[in-house]
């Protein structure tokens, strides 16, 4: 902890920054050829391996065959597809190339999908035959060239791009890693529509390299892991995919989570790593079958995303025969900030600081930086920062101030020790089963119903799922609606973890601040009232 005049910072370990400060594709192709024919990649569902060796060579191929459709450096790929080999390849050729990978939830209904290509600039599209339709749709009028994964049906096709005649062409690697975009991923954030988070190939190296540095033994060459994850989320595409390509772990790719398919792998393949979110883990823990899989290979497993209970955390260890869980923290806009070894850490809290991370907890009334155990919003600073929010200059200077500190929105506070809790957000995201889900959203499309005068969401806990999407509504005067009616009219527009699973309550008014803010925490407050007096 530093302390001055003005502020009170805390600080990670101070580590060389160099090694971050190159471009990303020349580093990992160095790393993925030194682990030659060992297994880089695994398709459970056709049993297919592709070694790292070969892996580079398809990259390669991919980024030409990409180059020759005009991605190019700053041009952007949307890559609309559950997790597969072949996505995963796009990622990395798209990035190897200076160009851009645009990674939508393949869930968006077409209109959202439609608004992201357009914020993004988007050149080529890379989809699967299931989700042609919707990218149809999505796309119409805009010219754009689609690529199909999987069998060749008369349209464009993957496996096209592979083609070996496609040339030595060169991959120039971007000449300022510090500033070129890498990836868009998408944050629900407070208010409005989900914002495009400018990762750099600055960031992406920087939180592999403190990852590593906090904990080389947690994925090594000699592991294998799940890449459960989706690869339209950070945790999925940066601490899952690029880490593991980069120590030399097999990945053994899933499309998407079901129980018995995901405890088969993990037999299957001995999988050692697993990083998982908490409905995952809260499923295993009351899953009634799981004595009868084989996973005494996993020995190291990852969370984040949302808080898990202690009892959880207890039962989860003892059937699995951990030592513990290790957790971490972090966010779109900021990749990676703290994290904690098994056991390492109190009850409640997320981990200590990365190397080269700083922080500072700010008061929420008078702005002042707070000391050790003093509750206020969590700011950061470090070299695994993203650039802010594409095309929306005034959403990133309300995330980073002009001494480059981001504002998460977490009220939290930091322990005698260093370690960093987490109490509340002032963000109003809520989260379902992992899935982030913007109330603003939600608000707007009910809002367009012609039998609603106003509306709010807010989350309603729920011990599975994290939070359920919970609407207020106020009718128009005179005009009937039911609550099925508002539910079956949210899940006709959009996909299914934004459904109010959380109910449908009606209201003759919506409680607001003088300046029209909705007061969430009203009801918020409200209704734990209400929850708490059932028990």
């Amino acid at each position: 902890m530093e302390k001055s005049d003005q502020e009170i910072i805390f600080s990670g370990p101070a580590i060389d920054s160099s090694p971050y400060e190159q471009p990303f594709w020349p580093f990992l192709k160095r790393k993925m050829e030194s682990y030659g024919d060992s297994t880089a990649l695994v398709n459970p569902y056709t049993r297919e391996e592709i070694s790292f060796r070969d892996l580079v060579v398809k990259v390669e191929r991919l980024a030409r065959g990409l180059l020759k459709l005009g991605l190019g450096q700053g041009r952007t790929l949307t890559i609309v597809s559950p997790n597969n080999v072949e996505n995963a390849m796009a990622v990395v050729a798209t990035i190897a190339i200076g160009a851009v990978v645009h990674a939508p939830n393949p869930a968006s209904v077409p209109g959202e999908l439609r608004r992201q290509m357009e914020l993004c600039d988007t050149c080529l599209v890379l989809t699967v035959p299931e989700l042609l339709a919707p990218i149809q749709q999505a796309t119409a009028g805009l010219t754009l060239p689609i690529i199909i994964i999987g069998p060749r049906d008369g349209n464009l096709n993957f496996l096209d791009l592979l083609d070996p005649g496609t040339g030595d062409v060169s991959l120039p690697p971007p000449s300022d890693p510090r500033n070129t975009v890498a990836s868009l991923l998408f944050s629900s954030g407070t208010t409005g529509l989900p914002k495009a988070v400018e990762m750099t190939h600055q960031g992406i190296m920087a939180i592999i390299h403190l990852s590593i540095a906090f904990d080389n033994d947690f994925l090594t060459k000699d592991d294998t892991t799940l890449l459960l994850l989706p690869l339209f989320h950070v945790f999925g595409q940066v601490t899952v995919l690029l880490l593991g390509l980069t120590v030399g772990t097999r990945q053994v790719v899933m499309s998407k989570f079901e129980m018995k398919p995901f405890l088969t792998f993990i037999s299957r393949y001995k999988v050692t790593r697993l990083t998982l979110v908490p409905p995952i883990i809260v499923a295993m823990v009351s899953h009634p079958d799981l004595s009868q899989y084989d996973l005494s290979s996993v020995t190291r497993v990852m969370t984040g995303a949302a808080p898990l209970g202690r009892e959880t955390i207890e039962q989860f260890s003892k059937k699995l025969r951990l030592p513990g869980l290790i957790q971490a923290y972090g966010m779109t806009e900021f990749m990676g900030s703290f994290m904690s070894k098994e056991n390492e850490a109190p009850h409640g809290a997320v981990g200590r600081l990365l190397a080269n991370t700083q922080c500072k907890i700010v008061d929420l009334e008078t702005g002042r930086s707070l000391g050790v155990n003093q509750r206020g919003e969590l700011c950061l600073r470090g070299p695994q920062k993203s650039r802010g929010y594409l095309k929306n200059p005034e959403a990133t200077r309300q995330l980073i101030d002009e001494q480059g500190w981001f504002h998460t929105g977490d009220v939290a506070f930091i322990d005698s020790e260093g370690f960093l809790y987490i109490v509340d957000r002032l963000k109003e995201l809520i989260k379902f089963k992992g899935e982030q889900v913007a109330p603003a959203v939600l608000e707007d499309l009910l809002l367009g119903h012609p039998a609603i005068a106003d509306a709010c969401v807010i989350g309603m806990p729920d011990p599975v799922a994290g939070e359920l999407p919970r609407a207020y509504v106020v009718p128009m005067s005179g005009v009937k609606v039911t609550e099925q009616e508002v539910q079956d009219f949210v899940a006709k527009n959009t996909p299914s973890y934004m459904h109010l699973r959380g109910g449908v309550e009606f209201r003759d008014h919506i409680p607001k601040s003088p300046s029209g803010k909705i007061l969430r925490r009203l009801l918020r407050d409200e209704l734990t009232e209400r929850l708490k007096s059932r028990l």
